[in-house]
């Protein structure tokens, strides 16, 4: 090749570059600016004021704004008109922006340059919205890249402004402009309004656009759990599951009370706040299988994998939860509803034993707690290792093995990550540091630092700045699908149910150490007023000093029939609760509650428990009737009637005519098996009692229905007279007849004196001559034993 040649050919070379150089240039210069929408409904309100709009700053200041081909316009939506609406936000975005930082003030001119206020009240007005994005795009010859809803509204709206959203602001299905649509919590209050909700929002958009928000996933604190355990993959997968573990703890504790938010909490209640959500989530994290890419995993992955171990957590039941409420709520619910005789059984605390049930986590006890007025605002996961550590001096710190997530706040103050140094040290993130300034060597958490790894990261947004992020990115792994919203409530309703009826134990801020600690063994927990404690852990398997744990529920446990086990109190407390669960249904379905109980000194503690309540139980739909009566005046310390007088009706609102005494003159003590019959069959629907409460004596007689005098009652009384011997009083009581019509019937037995006859029915044996008790002819799903301890042989 000649010289020339070679030339002519660079020549054109260089003539090639330069001109497509040229036609790059010209081409950048034609090319459509793009442009997102961003319209959040419901900018006045106080999460937009409190987070939202500083969130939407910190996006349009993570975008490259000098850069014109990228914009990011804000409509501020609310229900006030123009000329309202336009002032309120000026005014509010005036009050969050007021920045003395350098440069700041330019960044905030200009953002604040691309917010508007628009009035969304009717479909009208959307329609009207979404006319003016279209044209303002063509106008400007921008291209829109995205469009997004963020609703900052009550969840009632939802689906009202979904189908405005859905009808006329979708983009052209030409074009690629995408569209996101964000809601907030609370997602309903149970399984049923979850899937009610759930179909309404996708009767408009598919998964993909659904943005269902829980911001405790952009805490850092949360997100450092899954980053743990994927960067430490090769050190501590081997050993995260039930070879080395031996719990879980997940807690969230609140120092504020509810004061101004009672409505809020009437309705939800603290397991619906923040354990079906929050905590869940978090629960997930913790014990869901890894994604199979580690960092490079797909969203779709993890939501899939999240709701996989949803699927293996244990059915929740009424012994896997305790719940309380601070003191003061009763009066702050009477402020915020102005009206003194409002009553609440909504739980401010509440302690859940979960179990995972597959091969990683079987038999792992998962403890979560979370509480309102409290001594401490803190939330953090602890993951508790088994270990063989013996302290030869019994330090009160004693070292344990442990991996601690702190979410935020308590002694630490930060997030953090606490690892005992007992364990494997973890991989140190270039983005968090080794050891925090701010960390003094103390003891925090519980224990001494000096004992632990400690990693905080260097920089710590706020959780909502991360959940803008993610929507603009379209980051669904960040978000809560409403596959995984279901199963979540699938797995909460039933406790939640159970818990919105059981009363609640009372606790002060400064003295709830002691009143709210409590036990847990296998699936069932519990307050642990009268077991030993050790406080060496925060929460510990124990059981109480005679070997036996508090309670136990066991199906078929006793006769083939439930039985419910354990010390006199937590028996006594399991029946109340049992009784106010069967008077919610009652009264929910019939409009009225009928409850039998009966004589003697074994119901007194039952009555002293009710008694107790007082005023937190809407009494006004209960009947209250005797089993059985002495023929004495209700003054006569004799009468059973005084009894549940002295030990219950005198401390309850209970209307007069609810009460039925059984005697037909309460001076003179004069008995008439008719008129308390009659009395039965006219207040009562088809003479079926809602709930029966019966005592078994030591001869296995119920109500005053004696071995040896059976074949004296009439068979189709519902009431009988009867006298045992010369010496006692002649009585009168419910027979076989009426009791065997019950909804339900439970047997109340405490105390040694107990063993012989609970020995000598427990086989099963029927004979109701000899032990009236076994004359009880009920479906066995009907019929409950609540024996205490030292009853059972």
């Amino acid at each position: 090749m000649t010289n020339s040649s070679i030339i002519v050919r660079h020549r054109n070379i260089f003539l090639w570059l330069f001109i497509s150089a040229c036609l790059i240039k010209v081409s950048s210069s034609t090319e459509k600016a793009s442009r997102t929408n961003v319209v959040l409904v419901g900018a006045t309100g106080n999460l937009a004021q409190k987070y939202l709009w500083k969130s939407l700053f910190n996006l349009y200041k993570s975008i490259n704004q000098s850069e014109e081909k990228y914009q990011l316009k804000f409509y501020g939506a609310a229900r006030n008109p123009a000329h309202e609406g336009d002032k309120l936000l000026d005014q509010i975005l005036g009050n969050i922006f007021q920045f003395d930082k350098s440069g700041e003030d330019e960044k905030v001119q200009k953002f604040l340059s691309n917010c508007q206020y628009v009035q969304l009240k009717s479909e009208k007005d959307y329609a009207n919205l979404c006319k003016k994005i279209n044209q303002e795009a063509m106008k400007e010859s921008i291209l829109e890249y995205g469009r997004i809803f963020y609703l900052s509204v009550p969840p009632f709206a939802y689906s009202r402004i979904a189908s405005y959203i859905s009808n006329h602001c979708r983009p052209d299905q030409e074009s690629k402009t995408w569209i996101r649509v964000v809601f907030e919590k609370p997602f309903g209050q149970d399984l049923q309004t979850s899937k009610d909700l759930t179909n309404e929002l996708q009767r408009y958009f598919d998964e993909h656009q659904i943005y269902l928000v829980d911001h405790y996933l952009g805490k850092v604190g949360v997100d450092q759990v899954l980053q743990f355990r994927m960067e430490n993959l090769p050190l501590y997968e081997p050993l995260w599951n039930r070879d080395y573990i031996s719990r879980i703890e997940i807690v969230m504790k609140e120092e504020e009370n509810c004061a101004e938010r009672t409505e809020f909490y009437n309705s939800y209640g603290v397991i619906r706040d923040v354990m079906q959500n929050h905590l869940t989530e978090i629960l997930a994290l913790v014990c869901m299988e890894l994604p199979g890419h580690q960092m490079a995993y797909n969203p779709s992955d993890l939501l899939q994998l999240k709701a996989d171990l949803l699927e293996k957590v244990k059915n929740l039941g009424p012994d896997n939860v305790i719940v309380g409420q601070y003191k003061d709520y009763i009066s702050h619910l009477r402020q915020d509803f102005k009206d003194i005789t409002k009553r609440s059984n909504a739980s401010t605390f509440a302690a859940v034993l979960l179990q995972v049930d597959n091969s990683r986590w079987r038999d792992v006890p998962i403890i979560m707690v979370a509480g309102k007025e409290l001594t401490e605002r803190t939330a953090y996961v602890r993951v508790v290792f088994k270990d063989g550590l013996y302290c030869l001096n019994n330090e009160v710190n004693c070292p344990t093995a442990e991996v601690i997530f702190n979410i935020q706040g308590g002694s630490l103050g930060i997030s953090a990550e606490v690892t005992s140094k007992l364990l494997p040290r973890p991989i140190l993130r270039p983005d968090w540091y080794s050891t925090n300034p701010t960390i003094n060597s103390g003891d925090s958490l519980g224990v001494r630092i000096s004992d632990y790894y400690v990693r905080s990261p260097k920089i710590n947004p706020d959780a909502y700045t991360v959940v803008v992020d993610a929507v603009f990115k379209g980051r669904q792994d960040m978000f809560i699908s409403t596959k995984n919203l279901i199963l979540s409530w699938t797995l909460w309703t039933p406790l939640v149910h159970h818990a919105d009826v059981i009363i609640p134990r009372l606790y002060d801020k400064e003295d709830n150490s002691q009143t709210l600690r409590f036990i847990f063994h296998k699936d069932q927990i519990a307050f642990a007023d009268r077991f030993t404690y050790d406080c060496k852990n925060r929460v510990k398997n124990l059981y109480s000093k005679d070997g036996n744990h508090p309670f136990d529920i066991i199906n078929q446990g006793f006769r083939n029939q439930t039985l419910i086990r354990g010390s006199p109190d937590a028996v006594i407390d399991n029946l109340v609760n049992d009784i106010l669960l069967s008077a919610t249904v009652a009264i929910r379905n019939r409009n009225v509650f009928h409850v039998a109980f009966p004589g003697g000194s074994t119901p007194i503690p039952l009555f002293q428990k009710l008694a107790s309540l007082g005023s937190r139980i809407s009494w006004s739909k209960w009947h209250i009737w005797i089993v059985d009566e002495r023929c004495v005046p209700v003054l006569d310390s004799r009468s059973n009637f005084k009894s549940l007088h002295d030990h219950l009706l005198r401390y309850i609102d209970v209307p007069y005519y609810n009460i039925h005494p059984a005697i037909a003159n309460q001076h003179t003590g004069f008995c008439d098996s008719s008129y308390y019959e009659q009395e039965i069959r006219s207040v009562m629907n088809e003479s079926i009692f809602d709930y029966i409460v019966l005592g078994v004596g030591s001869d296995g007689h119920i109500a005053s229905l004696f071995p040896g005098f059976l074949h004296t009652i009439e068979a189709n009384n519902f009431v009988a007279l009867v006298k045992k011997d010369y010496a006692d009083s002649a009585r009168i009581t419910m027979t076989f007849s009426l009791l065997n019509k019950a909804r339900t019937i439970s047997a109340l037995i405490l105390g040694k004196r107990k063993q012989v006859i609970v020995s000598a029915i427990k086989s099963g044996i029927i004979d109701i001559h000899r032990y009236p008790v076994t004359g009880i002819k009920i479906s066995d799903d009907r019929f409950k034993w609540f024996i205490d301890y030292v009853a059972l042989p």
